[in-house]
């Protein structure tokens, strides 16, 4: 499969909000890929991630780098005396003393200063290039089936190795480079401030290589039960029943949306299982719209999570 064949898959398969982002460390002499671009202003790398799942194909010398400490995590520069000796850390009141700030950098993964000299982004499907990993912006049940998916092809649990510092740049591109094995992480207090991660969203990422293999999974998967867990946790027991008698094909379902109370916030789009629901924009103004409503498996997950309750579900018999 192609990067844009891979994208399309786990976008369907796990109904993703946001686009996988394809993350490429440019060693010494190694070219630029095509159709990628600096950006107007340096960016942290958790930034870059950010617009490259919005659709942006970003390539960052050092100098576009705005955070010095995962620019150097990444071995794009040498680590200043006073990031590595964990002085910052201090100054910033994020560690109580010299001893454990040591202690936690000397336990995280970094590359060694020059081994590379840029990173590119992209969003997956655009990727003209082989990424080293692949990071999702992501739910957890989305994450679930993620992990589902790696032990169904080889049966084996995941150890993830995460912390509350240096995110995107350790967690989720280094250590998963070296170890090749996919990791967890919930931000740290840098990428969650600027980076435009919800409080509902984690990230996950992935060796690329790994990743016809976890589709292949999912597709399996897909077959039966993501569908039938998706239905037992978010289908009220009334339609579960339903569903259960074999008596589904007898129901209809439409989704009505009260515009004027519609304020745009995009709850309903971002947590919908089937992606029935999309933001459609007009101007200044967003209004949510159903754009497949065949697709309701009338979970009332948009009703419970719109805060103007604009949306009601509603069911006939045929």
């Amino acid at each position: 499969m192609n990067n844009t064949e891979l994208a399309e898959s786990l976008t369907r398969l796990l109904t993703l909000r946001w686009s996988p982002v394809a993350v490429k460390l440019l060693k010494p002499g190694e070219e630029v890929p095509n159709n990628v671009s600096e950006p107007s202003v340096p960016l942290r790398h958790c930034q870059a991630i950010t617009a490259a799942r919005r659709g942006n194909s970003i390539y960052m010398p050092p100098s576009k780098h705005a955070c010095p400490d995962g620019s150097a995590i990444m071995g794009l520069v040498p680590m200043s005396p006073k990031l590595r000796s964990g002085e910052l850390y201090l100054l910033f009141k994020k560690l109580p003393n010299i001893k454990i700030a040591q202690k936690m950098i000397a336990s995280r993964p970094e590359f060694e200063a020059g081994a590379y000299r840029a990173s590119v982004v992209a969003p997956l499907e655009d990727a003209q290039f082989e990424p080293d990993v692949v990071i999702f912006t992501i739910y957890p049940e989305q994450i679930m089936w993620l992990c589902c998916s790696s032990s169904y092809g080889n049966g084996e649990r995941q150890v993830f190795h995460t912390s509350g510092y240096n995110s995107t740049c350790a967690d989720l591109t280094v250590q998963v480079m070296k170890s090749q094995k996919m990791n967890i992480s919930f931000g740290c207090y840098g990428a969650r401030a600027i980076s435009d991660i919800s409080d509902f969203e984690a990230y996950l990422s992935v060796p690329y290589d790994q990743l016809p293999a976890l589709v292949e999974s999912l597709e399996k998967l897909a077959v039966k039960s993501i569908p039938e867990a998706r239905r037992k946790i978010y289908m009220p027991p009334v339609i579960d029943n339903v569903v259960r008698s074999g008596q589904a094909e007898d129901l209809s379902v439409t989704v009505r949306i009260n515009e004027e109370r519609c304020d745009g916030c995009g709850l309903c789009e971002a947590f919908c299982p089937e992606a029935v629901l999309e933001m459609k924009h007009t101007g200044a103004t967003s209004k949510a719209s159903a754009v497949a409503p065949e697709k309701c498996s009338t979970c009332y997950t948009c009703v419970g999570q719109c805060p103007q309750k604009a949306i009601q579900l509603e069911l006939q018999h045929k």
